[in-house]
């Protein structure tokens, strides 16, 4: 079985008096992918700080440099960031010089492969844990989902949820998540946080 998704290759055009070892590639990938921000304190404590990118709520496929398989829903938002450079992880007031090229085609996606990027997207799901902490929305749903119902925060679990339905939503998942574990447990978590 495989599922339907986009292969989009693409290239950014930088002006010629900009390296291509220079910042402006890795704020790029960045804006695109996401990354952890690392903070280490005098007094010796250490903070990661997880930035999203365009496409950290969709699931991906990255089967080479500079192309990504994902599902089409998550076209539009791609096409946005080339077109206007709005994204999560840097707040732009402007574009820039650079501009973005792509090329893009429909493609059947191996039911392995989704499953292992659905997987993964799990895994980089990040939000703020009511002791303001960056804690995988995976395990705060299980960590909420134990405690006594008197004792759950109404509002972070209406948070949690909303989150996870961005996943559950997806096509991807709506056709897979029953031919994995990780992803039906995920799912049983997300209704019981529901009710």
């Amino acid at each position: 079985m495989s599922v339907k998704g986009y292969f989009i290759q693409y290239k950014f055009i930088i002006p010629e008096n900009i390296r291509h070892s220079s910042y402006t590639y890795q704020k790029l990938f960045r804006a695109l992918y996401g990354y952890t921000q690392a903070v280490f304190k005098s007094n010796g404590k250490n903070y990661h700080y997880h930035r999203k990118g365009v496409l950290s709520d969709v699931p991906y496929i990255r089967p080479g440099k500079n192309c990504v398989i994902a599902p089409a829903s998550s076209f539009s938002k791609l096409l946005d960031f080339f077109k206007t450079g709005k994204n999560p992880a840097h707040s732009w007031k402007l574009k820039g010089d650079w501009k973005a090229v792509y090329y893009m085609n429909e493609k059947e996606v191996d039911e392995k492969a989704a499953l292992q990027a659905l997987e993964e997207l799990l895994e980089r799901q990040y939000v703020l844990n009511t002791a303001q902490e960056h804690e995988t929305l995976l395990n705060e749903m299980n960590v909420l989902l134990k405690k006594e119902e008197s004792s759950v925060d109404k509002n972070y679990a209406s948070l949690l949820s909303k989150e996870a339905e961005k996943i559950v939503s997806s096509d991807w998942f709506k056709q897979l998540y029953s031919k994995s574990e990780k992803l039906s447990d995920f799912y049983s978590a997300y209704k019981k946080l529901k009710k």
